[in-house]
């Protein structure tokens, strides 16, 4: 069991950093392509008419597809003044109370992130824009991501369970 646990978080991990990194060239290609679109319009070319909601959409998709990645390196917003003030042991029961929590609210927004794609596959939504992504990837996006958190706050308390008691607790993991 412990030997797939890890290939699973050995494949959430490099999952998670390809998806950073095309996160990451997605950001650069803004900042070149914004500027060039501009540009185009100030030259009298005419603009892109497709670039602004493209932003809108990878900015969508790289923040619920990023934060699995985010919540592993511990970079989101956490208090931690808190925990490091506890002994090690309390530290080490809050932190795992706190995984079990994020990891059942993250698993009923998967259920409702599912629930909700398939309706709007059902009613074949689209959004009122130029550039017509069906709702229901947009929501297929929103579930895979809950899922991917739910597996990272179980894998969490899986790593503070490991971690040397004598340790104590780690900021971020």
């Amino acid at each position: 069991m412990g030997e797939l646990l890890d290939r699973l978080e050995a494949g959430t991990d490099r999952f998670n950093r390809i998806v950073a990194g095309a996160v990451a060239v997605s950001i650069g290609l803004f900042a070149v392509l914004i500027p060039l679109n501009l540009l185009s319009i100030r030259l009298g070319f005419g603009g892109w008419w497709w670039l602004y909601e493209a932003v809108e959409y990878a900015l969508y998709f790289g923040i619920f597809l990023g934060a699995p990645w985010v919540l592993r390196l511990g970079a989101h917003i956490r208090v931690d003044v808190f925990i490091s003030s506890l002994p090690a042991n309390s530290a080490r029961t809050l932190d795992q109370l706190l995984n079990i929590a994020g990891a059942a609210l993250c698993l009923l927004l998967f259920v409702y992130g599912t629930r909700s794609a398939i309706a709007e596959f059902a009613d074949n939504i689209l959004p009122d824009k130029d550039l017509r992504i069906p709702t229901g990837y947009l929501m297929v996006v929103f579930a895979f991501s809950f899922l991917m958190l739910t597996v990272e706050f179980l894998l969490r308390m899986r790593r503070v369970r490991a971690e040397d008691p004598a340790a104590g607790t780690k900021a971020g993991l």
